[in-house]
């Protein structure tokens, strides 16, 4: 089966939220082999929120790994600026992803989709255990971060800023781990899919 990549390519110039740290990479040796450091914030790129992201309990090294392999809905919200509830089906798996269309420029946006706190509660009603978007946040920019909390409350994780461009909604095999870094309250991860 081919693999589609989601995850978008991280550089030096990836935007990040206002503040954050970018991707940096210094040469630590040359010899006898190449060794690098690299420092930057874990929400860069695609990444998962762990509940400790929202000041609960569990950081990404305790996440349960199935939460991240297994079948996904990609569900087409292209041109909505605010996910509702009458955007997600009445019947879903325990995977979802919000395909809206975005794009990530060279720049962090002032604006970009993302799901309503009843689009949330109708998901964790649903037994959505995890919830994707291809935008850099679930939440509204400076916001108050409602539907993370509800997400983090439900027992629900939250990946963010997929490449979903290229995908046809439908469903897929989601491959999506997060590294497992005690005390991090967020990861990277390099998220496939499998049709």
């Amino acid at each position: 089966m081919p693999l589609i990549d989601i995850s978008p390519r991280i550089d030096s110039a990836s935007p990040v939220y206002p503040g954050d740290v970018p991707l940096r990479i210094r040469t630590i040796c040359e010899e006898p082999a190449l060794v690098t450091a690299f420092e930057m914030t874990p929400h860069l790129g695609a990444h998962v929120d762990a509940p400790r992201h929202m000041g609960g309990r569990g950081d990404v090294s305790e996440l349960p790994l199935d939460l991240f392999v297994g079948e996904c809905l990609v569900v087409d919200c292209v041109g909505v600026d605010v996910i509702r509830p009458e955007h997600i089906p009445n019947e879903v798996p325990e995977r979802v992803l919000l395909k809206t269309g975005f794009v990530m420029g060279e720049s962090w946006p002032s604006s970009y989709p993302y799901v309503s706190k009843a689009a949330v509660e109708k998901m964790a009603a649903l037994g959505v255990r995890l919830v994707g978007i291809d935008s850099p946040s679930i939440d509204p920019q400076d916001d108050k971060l409602l539907s993370h909390h509800l997400a983090i409350a439900s027992d629900m994780v939250i990946l963010e800023n997929l490449r979903l461009n290229d995908v046809s909604v439908g469903a897929y095999r989601l491959i999506a781990l997060p590294l497992a870094i005690a005390g991090l309250e967020a990861s990277p991860v390099r998220a496939i899919l499998e049709k």
